[in-house]
């Protein structure tokens, strides 16, 4: 969406179209809306404020048809491409699913059709001039009493109703028909605010006059007059589109100059006592002394008042300087009030006097009584104290004036003040300390001023923060602000204030208000959040009577989801009653389908008390759903079956093997989170099987000492085949990776593999698998031990298999190392097998070189020499 350019529009790439209804067959006369139109169209086409020709702005007076207004508003919005206006001045009307009319001449409330759908203007507006860099929608009318039904209140209603995405609306939501139009003034009351403004300027503005600073001017103004003010709505920056020049003294202002002028009414002296304004100030304070001292104290106190009220700013600073020092605090106070009254550019002269004077506490009490007088006062000072960059007195301003509109329950006529002064910041400033400083009731009545006015971010954020108070409200108010939210992209704090409401619901009857609520204002997330709340607080009666009452309103899934959340918490006692009142309810395919779900989303505990209370039949649904949860699940669920219902337990381990076929990925994951007799269990389960290919498909992804497990496992059961083993993982590598990386095996069973793969015809992968554990990368004492235990456990034929490959191609020094690590073991076979080796291996050079070598390896009591030694001295 294209957003304003700076500067005026082009007005010969820009349209505007007037429309106005005075003449009414049924609905009140509006003679004044004739003027509206004249006006509006002079001020447009005027060459010093816009110049947008005749031809390019329309004025429809009483038009009897829907489609002249509308193919007046297709064309304008066809043509423009820089600015289109769309102005309305006449009867609004709602229909019952509460959409904007705009009544023709002929149109009443049962005869809407004589009316302009708001919705088919806000289309062309919207969708036809997609082009245009700023569109402007102002509405002058009014609704029935019907309006202010339903809504946070009327005018925000209407607001809401006409707002018009990605540019700038403004709306004047007149209550009664007098305010829209007061008898004898020229224009109804919204029009004659704006046209004036349009036309005239203001006081405060830059050259141009944007849609956001003309709007609080207008605001203020019929404020002021106690007509009901104007609402605004915008986006993409579309409080920044001027349509007009500021014609009241644009650029010309200095920061001295009030920013509005006031009628202000000021203390005066005592008749008789004027020429006490012109003596010196300790002279004027004996007579106020003499004053009290003959019963006039009334008098002295109007004299001080009336000082500090007139006289020049460093004589009211001599004069409190005085007082001071005399130590006359009361008289303090009164004279910093009176001064206080003054206008703000006089203010801040005494102000600077009173520091000029050494007397920097008594100026800011001066500015903070200032902040505690009228709010035009309070934003006027603060301007001049904002153009003169003095933040700390700034901040002592805004703070009383905040603390002085809290105490009189009038925050927004501060903010408002603020705004027509153009401390935009100062008032985000301001909201963002009511939210810490207000009672959430409070905040939430700002949030409602604010939002009237416009500022939805700021008002959405303080609903937000104060969501209790808000949720006192009607049900049906609170979610139409909830949609707002959302709508303008607020769906935390949405969800924030919806939740008020849902919180405050813990019978059947008030969450199916709320949940049904939500759902009428398109909210289904809420609504949804509405029935976790009912899963959380309903005892089983009350979700399945809820239930009932959700299929009655034809919200099925509704009330389905309901149940499920309900089951998925609660025991398994809980569970069977709701799956048992839907079967009484007639919706066996609900029960079902509950039951199995639950079993899918409940925890370990529930499900294990599931399955004792139900039939085979339920139990196998019950667990094939658990099977397809996540690996962790599934392993706590079957450990928890072994130790309670072993039969279910090797039915499940069953399933979870069948579901390794779908997603082999995940069994590995489920079997390294089991506990060994469970791991057993479902490796026994695998192997009975006889499913080859899962087991070769498992084997290929288990880490390697499962993989080894349920090798050795299906090896020693014979089911399937090893050689059906064997051939399927040479299958599924050509170069026989897939077996040599399992041939590492644990030595215990190294016996077993070399014989079992011998009988079945693989030799090589036999000898494969003892080369593995003769490999020098797994260190000598690991071998060593390995070596040790098959000696020790009589597979002394393939412990010297393995000890000649891990002695075989070792230089001297790590046969040395090999030979002192067997010698730790205590194991002499195993020693004296490695000398025979040594003699056999090197034979050919001699039996002298083979006992060097002995000795030099440490077999040095194995050399040929010590053995003729040891037999002589046996025969003598």
């Amino acid at each position: 969406m294209s957003v304003p350019r700076a500067g005026l529009p082009d007005p010969r790439a820009s349209r505007a179209v007037l429309v106005g209804v005075s003449g009414y067959s049924t609905l009140e006369q509006l003679p004044a809306v004739d003027n509206n139109i004249a006006t509006l169209r002079r001020v447009l086409t005027d060459p010093d404020l816009w110049g947008l020709t005749d031809e390019h702005c329309v004025a429809l007076i009483n038009p009897t048809s829907v489609d002249e207004v509308l193919d007046a508003v297709h064309v304008a919005a066809s043509e423009a491409s820089d600015a289109l206006v769309f102005y309305f001045a006449g009867h609004g009307l709602l229909d019952d699913r509460s959409d904007l009319y705009l009544a023709l001449p002929e149109a009443a409330g049962d005869r809407l059709y004589r009316s302009v759908r708001y919705d088919d203007i806000r289309r062309e507006i919207v969708e036809t001039a997609r082009g245009c860099y700023g569109k402007v929608a102002l509405l002058d009318c009014c609704f029935s009493g019907r309006a202010l039904q339903g809504g946070m209140s009327g005018s925000v209603e209407l607001a809401d109703h006409a707002r018009v995405d990605g540019t700038y609306l403004m709306t004047a939501t007149a209550e009664t028909n007098l305010a829209l139009a007061p008898p004898g003034e020229p224009y109804t009351a919204f029009t004659g605010a704006l046209v004036d403004k349009l036309e005239h300027g203001v006081p405060d503005g830059t050259d141009l006059l944007d849609m956001e600073t003309l709007f609080y001017h207008v605001r203020s103004d019929l404020q002021a007059r106690h007509f009901p003010v104007p609402q605004q709505r915008t986006r993409n920056d579309g409080q920044a589109i001027a349509l007009v020049r500021n014609r009241h003294g644009a650029g010309r202002r200095t920061s001295g100059d009030p920013i509005e002028a006031a009628v202000r009414v000021l203390p005066q002296p005592p008749i008789g006592l004027e020429a006490l304004l012109r003596r010196r100030p300790i002279d004027m304070y004996t007579e106020v002394q003499a004053l009290r001292a003959d019963g006039e104290e009334a008098r002295g106190e109007q004299v001080l008042a009336a000082s500090a009220a007139l006289r020049p700013d460093q004589e009211v600073a001599a004069i409190v300087d005085l007082l001071h020092r005399q130590a006359a605090a009361a008289d303090v106070r009164t004279v910093i009030a009176a001064a206080a009254r003054r206008p703000p550019d006089e203010v801040l002269r005494i102000v600077d006097a009173l520091h000029d004077t050494d007397l920097p506490g008594e100026a800011t009490r001066l500015v903070r009584a200032v902040g505690t007088g009228a709010f035009s006062d309070a934003a006027n000072l603060a301007r001049l104290l904002q153009i003169g960059r003095r933040a700390d007195e700034l901040v002592q301003l805004l703070d009383a004036a905040f603390d002085a509109a809290q105490a009189q329950s009038s925050l927004i006529g501060l903010v408002n003040a603020l705004w027509v002064a153009g401390l935009r910041e100062e008032v985000d400033r301001l909201i963002i300390r009511a939210v810490s400083k207000l009672p959430s009731a409070s905040v939430a009545a700002l949030a409602d001023e604010l939002r009237e006015v416009g500022r939805e971010d700021a008002a959405f954020g303080l609903y937000a923060a104060s969501a209790e108070a808000v949720a006192n409200r009607p049900r049906e108010v609170v979610a139409q602000l909830c949609k707002a939210m959302t709508e303008a992209g607020r769906v935390d704090d949405s969800a924030q204030v919806a939740q008020g409401v849902i919180e405050r619901a813990h019978d059947v009857e008030s969450l199916l208000e709320v949940a049904t609520t939500f759902w009428n204002t398109d909210q289904a997330p809420h609504a949804d959040r509405t029935l976790s709340r009912a899963a959380e607080v309903l005892s089983n009666a009350g979700v399945t009577t809820l239930a009932a009452a959700l299929r009655l309103r034809d919200h099925d899934g509704a009330a389905y989801q309901l149940c499920l959340r309900a089951a998925v918490s609660r025991p398994g006692a809980a569970v069977l009653e709701i799956v048992t009142a839907l079967r009484e309810e007639g919706r066996p395919v609900d029960a079902r389908k509950l039951l199995e779900e639950s079993a899918g989303q409940a925890a370990v505990g529930t499900v294990v008390e599931l399955l004792g209370r139900y039939g085979e039949g339920d139990q196998q649904r019950i667990l094939r759903k658990a099977a397809g949860r996540e690996p962790g699940y599934c392993a706590d669920l079957l450990a928890a079956l072994i130790m309670t219902q072993p039969v279910l337990a090797r039915r499940f381990t069953d399933l979870i093997t069948e579901a390794a076929e779908k997603q082999p990925e995940l069994t590995p994951v489920i079997i390294d989170q089991l506990e060994p007799q469970a791991k057993a269990q479902m490796f026994g389960s695998i192997v009975n099987s006889g499913d080859v290919q899962a087991l070769v498909s498992l084997l290929r992804v288990l880490p390697a000492d499962d993989a080894k497990n349920l090798m050795f496992m299906a090896i020693e059961g014979g089911k399937p085949p090893l050689a059906t083993i064997v051939g399927h993982l040479l299958e599924a590598s050509s170069d026989g990776s897939a077996l040599r990386s399992l041939l590492s095996q644990p030595v215990a069973r190294l016996a077993v593999l070399v014989d079992r793969l011998g009988a079945a015809g693989f030799r090589s992968y036999a000898d494969a698998a003892v080369d593995a554990a003769a490999q020098s990368g797994r260190g000598v004492h690991t071998i060593a031990h390995d070596i040790a235990f098959l000696f020790d456990s009589g597979e002394s034929e393939v412990g010297k298999d393995v000890l000649h490959r891990a002695l075989a191609g070792r230089s001297n020094d790590d046969l040395r190392g090999m030979i002192a690590a067997l010698r730790q073991k205590n194991q002499p076979d195993s020693l004296i097998a490695a000398a025979e080796w040594v003699k056999k291996t090197y034979a050919r050079i001699g039996p002298s070189n083979v006992d060097g070598i002995l000795r030099q390896v440490g077999l040095g009591n194995y050399t040929s020499r010590k053995s003729w030694l040891q037999r002589r001295r046996q025969n003598t």
